[in-house]
């Protein structure tokens, strides 16, 4: 079985073909990639939706017009993964209606739904091989309930007790990941480890995206991990000729003996609106040097740790406390209102929540 799998899609500004003047957004070369495959999977970053009420949230609220699922279907994809941290941004009625788009079409998704039905496995078979995929994102506004819908957010634990049912009836297990540090291109400490568990617990790959650019990748004790695929269509109007605009595409091989993969490169929606196929070479940044980063722990810490500086002033005007005691007074009489208003208390909760924002804080807090 030959899997082809892509990061992030989300079909707005000139991606939006419900009223791009240009359909043909995939170059000759990359649609002969999928149209090699048994089996063809992207993120979808956003709801399909034409209800326009967000839920209260900090960060953007996105969706798409669902004339963009015609996409998806013409061009050979068979299955979305919705465990991502926009798939909510429009609440239950946004989720349900994407989830009606994509059956009316035939398209299988997975990783969010109504909360008690837990469709985060999927199970495909094909020439005897039956592949598990398991689709999981960070703890963040979609993984909230509402109205008996979420996204399936993870734990190491529940991670553990997928993987060991899924195989039961599985001969290999794909995790599909939606989590890390935004425009940061390598996997924290955290991350590594935690990717890594997924392997030590049984999983024959490890894929992840969210972060919108290109990580590196490594073969874990035989297991393939792809640390971040980057975009696969996601038109950013303040993004261009910079990471946001570059991505991978990964095909995965499948016999019953073994896993090879393929790693596919591309250039999407930056100067122009096209999704090409590009060389390793042609990258903004080194992925050989990204690799050996990974590879080397002490090395992987320095950076992570010059990263969390670069977010240390923003972190701190995030949690920053009013000091004097007698406007602290005030506030707990119910004379004056917390300086923490609605919406910074939201914002709070989801730097405790997402793991990867609660390690930087943690790392800030740490230092005080």
């Amino acid at each position: 079985m030959k899997i082809f799998i892509t990061g992030d899609f989300c079909p707005i500004n000139r991606a939006d073909i419900s009223n791009s003047s240009s359909k043909e957004i995939l170059d000759e070369d990359f649609k002969k990639l999928i149209n090699e495959a048994d089996y063809c999977i992207t993120n979808l970053e956003c709801p399909l939706t034409t209800y326009n009420t967000p839920i209260s949230k900090t960060g953007p609220a996105l969706k798409a017009n669902p004339e963009n699922i015609r996409f998806l279907k013409k061009n050979g994809f068979n299955l979305v993964t919705l465990a991502n941290n926009h798939i909510m941004d429009f609440g239950s009625k946004g989720l349900k209606d994407t989830i009606d788009h994509l059956k009316s079409n035939k398209i299988d998704y997975l990783g969010a739904g109504k909360t008690d039905n837990n469709i985060s496995t999927i199970f495909k078979t094909q020439n005897d091989i039956t592949v598990a995929i398991i689709n999981v994102c960070e703890n963040e506004w979609s993984t909230e309930e509402r109205d008996g819908y979420s996204a399936y957010g993870f734990s190491e634990i529940s991670m553990f007790y997928a993987i060991k049912k899924a195989k039961q009836k599985a001969d290999k297990i794909i995790i599909i990941h939606h989590g890390g540090h935004e425009m940061y291109n390598l996997p924290s400490p955290r991350l590594k480890a935690t990717f890594r568990f997924f392997v030590d617990c049984g999983a024959n790959a490890v894929i992840n995206h969210h972060t919108h650019c290109i990580s590196g990748d490594e073969v874990y004790r035989g297991v393939p991990i792809f640390y971040s695929l980057g975009n696969f269509i996601f038109d950013y109007l303040n993004h261009r000729n910079s990471i946001w605009n570059y991505g991978m595409a990964v095909t995965l091989n499948f016999t019953k003996e073994k896993i090879t993969f393929e790693k596919h490169y591309f250039e999407q929606f930056n100067h122009d609106p096209k999704v090409r196929l590009i060389n390793e070479g042609d990258l903004p940044h080194n992925i050989q040097e990204l690799n050996s980063l990974i590879a080397n722990d002490k090395k992987l810490e320095k950076c992570f740790e010059i990263f969390v500086k670069k977010q240390e002033r923003l972190f701190n005007s995030f949690i920053e406390p009013v000091k004097s005691k007698y406007i602290l007074a005030l506030i707990n009489r119910g004379i004056i209102p917390s300086v923490w208003h609605h919406r910074k208390k939201k914002l709070l909760s989801n730097l405790i929540h997402c793991e990867s924002h609660q390690e930087v804080l943690k790392r800030i807090l740490k230092r005080l």
